[in-house]
């Protein structure tokens, strides 16, 4: 702990001697020594994120400190509660775009399927318009819990989330208007990688070569992960889906020629993926003319694979977010 002081120290040491000479005192370092238990990311965090606090509110963040230390069933639960909290303080009419940007964000960092730097993810997420919600910015705000301990500049950080965090903010746990569902994680990081192909062509930028690889399976889990829910839950969910035009915009957009030749190196594995799409959102009662778009690709995804016994071995090869 000590060590994890001293280097938020040194970043602004006249800074902090003119202020913080005598902050956190021993007894405060004392109670967050014992609320970490041993656990060196919960200390790892903890000071993170009062760093973070210190940048935004200067010397009223001390505060912050005795926030930490009050008693909780789970230090660990407790701490991800503070730091959640603490995003609630938001002006009114700007919330709800600030809380979907929450989900859209912390849920494409959940689920990918390769590890991205910041710029990249960034730049992945350039759909989320800045003026409803700062992606940079709120990446900066929680870095403590996506690089604690972060030792390289801020936009060549690889987000590691924790699997406490992770378990915490998509389980029962975190406060209800902060927990992320899966399947619309799934949703919206597809949604975001159609709008970099769409966009940019697919370039060999690595969030454009992600986005050209992945986005066929993003979609696929989004459709399973709604299966899974129960009944009420589960048609609520699969409208929503079909309901999104700018889904089925870009949807419509991926056949044309110019980006068929963008995703067709993959055409074996955007047929399966997309064939399975199709086929479980008419089974949920999609009606046909909001699948027609996704039937329109899996035609033409036939029509350039190669179904050959070369090409067959690929069908085994489904990626994970194993990094996580």
């Amino acid at each position: 702990m000590d060590k994890i002081l001293a280097e938020i120290r040194g970043k602004n040491p006249i800074d902090w001697e003119l202020k913080w000479k005598d902050w956190p005192t021993e007894k405060q370092l004392r109670n967050l020594s014992g609320q970490a238990n041993g656990l060196f990311h919960y200390a790892a965090t903890a000071l993170s994120w009062i760093e973070g606090q210190i940048d935004k509110h200067g010397t009223a963040a001390k505060q912050d400190f005795e926030k930490i230390a009050q008693k909780g069933l789970d230090p660990l639960n407790h701490l991800y509660q503070v730091i959640l909290t603490s995003f609630k303080d938001l002006d009114p009419d700007r919330r709800p775009k600030q809380l979907l940007g929450f989900h859209h964000v912390l849920g494409t960092i959940l689920v990918l399927h390769e590890p991205l730097i910041i710029h990249q993810i960034t730049a992945l997420l350039a759909d989320i318009p800045q003026d409803d919600f700062d992606v940079a910015n709120f990446l900066k705000q929680f870095h403590s819990v996506l690089i604690p301990g972060m030792t390289t500049s801020f936009e060549e950080a690889t987000p590691q989330m924790h699997k406490s965090f992770r378990d915490y903010i998509t389980g029962a746990h975190a406060p209800g208007e902060f927990c992320i569902l899966m399947g619309h994680a799934q949703f919206v990081t597809a949604r975001s990688c159609l709008e970099v192909i769409v966009n940019t062509g697919g370039g060999c930028n690595p969030e454009e070569s992600y986005s050209v690889q992945y986005w066929y399976w993003h979609l696929q889990e989004a459709v399973e992960e709604g299966v899974k829910l129960e009944d009420e839950k589960r048609d609520k969910w699969f409208k929503q889906m079909a309901d999104d035009e700018r889904m089925c915009n870009l949807l419509e957009q991926m056949v044309g020629d110019t980006v068929i030749n963008v995703w067709k190196t993959y055409s074996l594995r955007v047929f399966i993926a997309m064939a399975t799409v199709g086929w479980k959102l008419l089974e949920q009662g999609t009606d046909e003319h909001r699948v027609k778009a996704i039937s329109n690709i899996v035609r033409k995804a036939k029509g350039s694979a190669c179904f050959s016994s070369v090409a067959r071995p690929c069908l085994a090869h489904r990626p994970s977010p194993s990094h996580l």
